[in-house]
C-alpha cells in the first residue's frame, strides 16, 4: 500500500476497514468513527501520525456542522477522560491530567504496540489542525493505557459527534411485542421498547419495578412489611424516594417500585437490591430499542462547554454488558473522597452515605454498565449526592436516546454486550 486512502461516511460502523503500519493506531481512529456513527476505509502507509490526524480532521470538517463547541467524558472500565472541542479557533491541543495522575508517566507510558503515548499525540495534534479546532483534554484516572486512551479517542469522537452526527428525532421510536421470561431469581413480567416490568424473588424478599418512557405512570416507591419499614423509617424513605424521583426524571422515564419482605433487616441489601433491579429493568429496555430503533448506549451528563465550568460533579454511563463503577476526584485523592462522601455520612432524613454506595453498585451490575462518577469539586455530602442522582439520570437519558445509526449495537466497537 502507497497511497493513502481514507472514506469516511455516516453509515453502518461494523462497515470498517482499518490499515496503517499499528494496530492500536488504527483502533483509535476506529473509536472516533465509531462514536461519530461513520462507516470507515482506511489505508495509510507510513508512521506519519500527524499528517493522518489532519487527513482525518479534514474529511469530519467537510459535514455539515450543526454545532461549533462540543464536551464528552469518555469512559471504559478503569479508564476515563474529559474532552472539550471548539471549532473555528486556532489549533490547538492541550493534555492535562487530573490530580492523581502523573501526565508524564502516562504520555510516557508503553501502550500495546506503542513505546509511547507520542504518536497518539502526533495524531490529535494533527487532527485538530485539520478540524480547525482547540482540543482540550482531561486525564483523569491512569491504571492502565490501553484504557485510558480509549477513554481519551472515545471522548473525542462523542465531542465530534455532538457537533457533526445528523441529529435523531425522539418520535421514531417504534413500539415493538411485549413479551415475558423468567430466569433465576428474574421474571421478566413485560418489556418493549418505552417500558418493562420484572418481579425478583429472593429468600428475603420480593422486589417489583416498572420503567415506563411513555411517562404515563406517576412514580411510586413503596415499603411493604414491618421489617422492611424499620430497615428504612419514614423520613429516610422520604428522602430515598426523592434521589429516585429525581433520577427517574431526569434518565426521562417513570418508575413504580415495591420492596415486600418479612424478614430483610439490611439496609444495604434493599438498596443495593433496588438497584440493581431497577438497572436490570432499564436493561430490558434499552436491548429491545437498540434492536428495533438503535440506541446511543452511552451518555453522560457532561454535553456543553459551560459544564465543565458548572457541574462540580459529573457522571458517565455506558452499557456494554460489564460491572463496573467508580468515584474518580479529580482536584484530590481517593482517601480523601471516602471519608468525606462515601462513608459515614447521614443525607436526605437519615440515608447512608455507604448505602447510597451499595444502590450505584447495584444499578451496575442490574444494567450491565460501566458507571464513572467524575468529582471536580466535592460540596457537602447531601448536595453532593443529589447532584449524582441527578447526574447520573442525565447520563440516562443519552444512554437510551434514539440513535439509527446504532441500530442493534451496543457502544462498544466489538459490537456485543460482553
Amino acid at each position: 500500500m502507497s497511497t493513502p486512502r481514507l472514506q469516511l461516511t455516516f453509515g453502518d460502523v461494523r462497515d470498517k476497514r482499518l490499515q496503517t503500519p499499528n494496530d492500536f493506531v488504527s483502533h483509535m481512529v476506529e473509536h472516533i468513527a465509531w462514536r461519530m456513527g461513520c462507516a470507515v476505509d482506511l489505508g495509510w502507509p507510513d508512521e506519519n501520525w500527524p499528517l493522518l490526524g489532519r487527513t482525518l480532521g479534514d474529511r469530519i470538517r467537510s459535514f455539515a456542522a450543526h454545532g461549533t463547541a462540543a464536551a464528552a467524558l469518555g469512559m471504559i472500565d478503569d479508564g476515563s477522560a474529559e474532552v472539550l472541542i471548539r471549532l473555528n479557533t486556532a489549533p490547538q491541543l492541550q493534555i492535562q491530567a487530573a490530580a492523581p495522575v502523573d501526565p508524564k508517566w502516562f504520555l510516557t507510558s508503553r501502550c500495546e504496540q506503542l513505546p509511547s503515548g507520542q504518536p497518539l499525540v502526533e495524531l490529535l495534534d494533527g487532527l485538530s489542525e485539520g478540524l480547525g479546532a482547540e482540543i482540550r483534554i482531561l486525564v483523569c484516572t491512569f491504571e492502565d493505557p490501553h484504557h485510558t486512551w480509549e477513554a481519551v479517542f472515545r471522548a473525542v469522537g462523542t465531542a465530534l459527534s455532538r457537533m457533526f452526527t445528523p441529529l435523531c428525532r425522539t418520535e421514531a421510536i417504534a413500539a415493538s411485542p411485549e413479551k415475558g421470561s423468567s430466569g433465576n431469581d428474574i421474571t421478566v413480567i413485560l418489556r418493549s421498547t418505552r417500558r418493562c416490568k420484572i418481579i425478583r424473588r429472593t429468600a428475603e424478599s420480593e422486589l417489583s419495578v416498572g420503567v415506563d418512557f411513555r411517562a404515563q405512570r406517576s412514580f411510586s416507591f413503596r415499603l411493604e412489611g414491618t421489617a422492611v419499614k424499620r430497615c428504612l423509617p419514614s423520613d429516610a424513605l422520604k428522602g430515598l424516594q426523592h434521589l429516585l424521583q429525581s433520577l427517574a426524571d431526569k434518565g426521562g422515564f417513570s418508575l413504580q417500585t415495591t420492596f415486600r419482605s418479612k424478614a430483610l433487616g439490611s439496609r444495604h441489601v434493599l438498596l443495593e437490591d433496588t438497584g440493581m433491579v431497577i438497572g436490570r429493568a432499564l436493561q430490558e429496555v434499552l436491548v429491545q430499542r437498540m434492536e428495533a430503533v438503535g440506541a446511543n448506549g452511552a451518555g453522560s451528563s457532561l454535553r456543553r462547554p459551560e459544564d465543565l465550568e458548572t457541574q462540580d460533579i459529573r457522571v458517565g454511563v455506558s452499557v456494554e454488558g460489564r460491572k463496573f463503577w467508580r468515584f474518580v476526584p479529580l482536584d484530590s485523592d481517593s482517601e480523601t473522597l471516602k471519608r468525606r462522601l462515601v462513608i459515614g455520612h447521614t443525607v436526605f432524613g437519615g440515608l447512608f452515605s455507604e448505602d447510597l454506595d451499595d444502590f450505584l453498585d447495584g444499578l451496575s451490575w442490574g444494567l450491565g454498565c460501566s458507571l464513572v462518577v467524575h468529582i471536580k469539586r466535592l460540596p457537602p455530602p447531601e448536595q453532593a449526592w443529589g447532584m449524582i442522582f441527578r447526574h447520573l439520570g442525565e447520563a440516562l437519558h443519552e444512554v437510551f436516546e434514539v440513535n439509527p445509526l446504532r441500530r442493534g449495537l451496543p457502544p462498544g466497537v466489538k459490537a456485543n454486550l460482553s
